[in-house]
This record gives C-alpha cells, structure tokens and sequence, in this order.
C-alpha cells in the first residue's frame, strides 16, 4: 500500500454558533459569526441513534441487517457564567441556553425610564411632585429609595433626607439635607438621578415619598409550558482536510437543553449544558468566521468578585456552589411528530461552606424541621459584571459532613420547591449601559 498524505483536522479549531429558532426545528431566521458561542470542554456526538434489527429468521449463522431510528445529535460544553456587559442589547451571551433549557426571560433595559419608577408613591403628607427620569439605577439588586422632608416649603427651600436599606454588598444609603429644586437634579441610590419639574403643593415635614429603583439586565424563571420552550439551531465547523475553501458543517436542529451553574474558589464559574437535537447531515460550506466581541470574560469566584453568598439569611464562608435545572430532556418521535422536548424540571442548588457555629445556624435543625429558606448568591460586583442565583423556597437534603484542607465543611444541597408555577429560582443577569 502507498503511504497516504495525512492532514489531520486540529479537533480543537472548531467553530459552534447557536441561535434560538423561529419555531421548533425549523432554524434560525439566519446565522452569523455574531451567534459564535465560546465553550470548552466540548463533548460531541454527532450522530446518535437507535437500532432495530429485523427479525429475519435464515438457514444460516449471521446477523440481519438494521435500520437506525430516533437520529439525533448531542454536544456538551461548558460556558463561561457572565453578566450581560456593557451596552449592546443588553442580554447575557447564554441566555440562549437557558432559554431552550425552558426558562423564560423579562428584560429592564439600561434606561432611566426602565429602571427609575414613574412616579414617587406618597405614604403620608400633603406635598406633591413630578419629576423627569435622567440618569439611570446604576446598581445590581433592587432598592427603594425613602424621601423623608425635613425642612417645609417649596422648591429650593424643600429638604429632605433620601435613605436605603443595605442591598446584598452595597450599604445603606442616607443622604441629609438634600434640597429639592425643579429643573435640578437630585441624587437617589445607585447613581440614579431624578429632575424635579413641578411640586404642585409645598411639602411639609414628615411627607415621605419612596421611589422603586429596579437594576438593569434580565431575569430568568422556570417555565412548566412546554409549548412555549425555546429551541436551538446549533452549527459546528471543522476544517476539510483536503477542502481550503472548505469547512466541514454539521447541524442540529431544535435542540433542548440541561443546564446547571457550577463555581469553585478561585476558579472560573460555568454553565453546563448538554444540548439534544434532530440529526442532520453534514456538508462542505463556506466558513463562517466567528465574533465574540460581546463575550466578556469570566471572573474567577473569590471573595472580591463573590460579594454575597447567603443561606437561609445568613452569610457563609463557600467553597463551591452549584444550580441544576433538573431539566429531563427526552427525545420523543410518534407518527407525526418528533423532537427533543423537556418532559420536567426540578431545580436543584448545592453549596459547599466552612461548618458554621451552630448558635448561628443549625443546619441539621433546618433539615429536620423541613423549613424553607432562601438560598442568595451574587458573582461579580458591578453592573454588567453580576449573575445573581436565586431561591426563596430552598429546603434541605441531610447536611453531609467533611472537611477540605483539614477544615471542617458541610455540604449541603436542597431542592428548590415552587409555591406557583415559576417561582422555583430566578437568575438574574445584571447589564450597564
């Protein structure tokens, strides 16, 4: 035999892109090198598939032939866990993922409009004012901003002091002796600013007035209607060997997806998903080069860039932490009908902590008593930069018991338990303008 030329394709330059599509498996309205999707860890399985034999019986030894069914691709990866940046649309580079892992998606764009109320609500008092929205709610966690008039009258005479409770790492705010004067800016928590424009009766002390100041990006919950989960056009490319001009292109159609959230100390977070979807055929194509100018970089989990990790109302010391969907994604065909759908979904959160004192927090007690708490955790500080992972209903398996570098540790996972549908968590990906 003649020694062949050998070109081996470098398994590592590969291109992925994903968009969700405009209905189940039909793809997306189109793909670009914008829809690039930065992995690693990528596990792939082009084909996979079901065999069934047919039951020939013969007078003689061997197999019979077989016909595959159920043609289906799967790919695995882990993707960086990010707020949504700075400008731009907005919306997190995973949300994607977690969208065709069933959650659905409420967006508050970086605006002054969208994050600063409308109007002041009046809890008591005889004074009135209207006001222009006009610098935007810089921060990460929602907040109510309390005007409390200290000092009677009317414009540029008005004082009054602007308070706000402590917000997960941010303190309470308290601003005294702040004046209000229409056509003048006025300060409220989080950089966001007000501009009086008309006090239509004098305040006198003791109005109080509270404004909602609500952050900018978007929040995911849980979704039980199945009709409504979105699905993915996913597109992997490799080299040809022998092709320049050429790429190997692979595509999978209405992919579903699990997801779960994982980070470790000084480590960097990720989401990992394994994405199912219907087989398609492969193809030489043209490359489509890739864009990931709006993925920012991880963070690696520390205490710096880990501001806030809470159970049950108490701050702990954590070594890890974890989020599951519990999506169960099945790939279902019947005589008109196939595809990959979620057939359910119980949401899982896990945290590895620094044993506590047990006149702190009793974790066994929590256990045993099945209570439910909230379980709060907050990667990155500033806006663009935050993921906050959320439950109010967390209530917990036995505590396990351990150590790690000698120190004393529990491990400690729960179920996330929904009074109604959706509200089992809420992720929130935070965005800057």
């Amino acid at each position: 035999m003649a020694t062949l030329p050998s070109y081996p394709v470098h398994w590592d330059h590969k291109t992925v892109l994903a968009a969700v599509e405009t209905a189940f498996g039909e793809g997306a309205a189109s793909l670009a090198g914008v829809d690039a999707v930065r992995l690693w860890d990528v596990t792939w399985t082009p084909l996979e598939a079901d065999t069934k034999e047919l039951p020939y019986v013969k007078p003689f030894n061997g197999a019979n032939a077989s016909i595959l069914l159920n043609k289906r691709s799967k790919l695995s990866a882990k993707v960086a866990l990010v707020g949504a940046g700075t400008g731009g649309t907005g919306i997190p580079c995973w949300d994607r993922f977690i969208r065709a892992g069933g959650a659905v998606r409420a967006q508050v764009a970086a605006t002054p409009a969208a994050t600063i109320a409308a109007t002041a609500t009046k809890t008591s008092g005889a004074g009135a004012f209207t006001y222009t929205r006009t610098t935007m709610f810089g921060g990460v966690l929602p907040r109510i901003a309390t005007l409390t008039c200290t000092t009677a009258g009317g414009s540029g005479v008005a004082a009054f002091t602007v308070s706000a409770p402590a917000a997960g790492d941010q303190p309470a705010y308290n601003q005294t002796g702040v004046v209000m004067t229409t056509a003048s800016p006025f300060a409220l928590p989080g950089g966001a600013v007000i501009t009086p424009d008309a006090i239509g009766t004098p305040f006198v002390i003791g109005d109080i007035f509270t404004i909602a100041l609500t952050p900018a990006g978007c929040t995911y919950t849980p979704s039980s209607d199945r009709a409504g989960h979105k699905s993915l056009e996913m597109v992997l490319t490799l080299p040809d060997p022998e092709d320049a001009d050429q790429v190997q292109l692979w595509r999978m159609l209405g992919g579903r997806c699990t997801i779960k959230a994982t980070g470790a100390a000084d480590d960097y977070p990720y989401w990992e998903v394994e994405v199912t979807a219907d087989y398609a055929a492969p193809a030489l194509d043209v490359e489509i080069e890739p864009v990931y100018t709006d993925w920012p970089d991880p963070l690696v989990v520390s205490t710096e860039n880990t501001p806030v990790a809470q159970l049950f109302g108490h701050d702990v010391v954590l070594e890890t932490f974890g989020w599951d969907a519990g999506n169960t994604v099945e790939y279902v065909t019947r005589v008109g009908r196939k595809g990959a759908r979620i057939q359910d979904a119980k949401a899982m959160f896990s945290a590895k902590i620094e044993a506590p004192s047990m006149s702190s927090v009793d974790f066994f007690a929590l256990c045993t008593s099945r209570a439910f708490g909230a379980f709060v955790l907050q990667h990155g500080s500033a806006a663009g930069e935050a993921v906050v992972l959320r439950t109010d209903r967390w209530q917990l398996d036995p505590p396990k018991p351990g150590e790690s570098k000698k120190d004393f540790m529990f491990d400690l996972s729960g179920k996330a338990v929904p009074t109604t549908e959706g509200t089992d968590w809420s992720i929130f990906a935070s965005a800057a303008a």
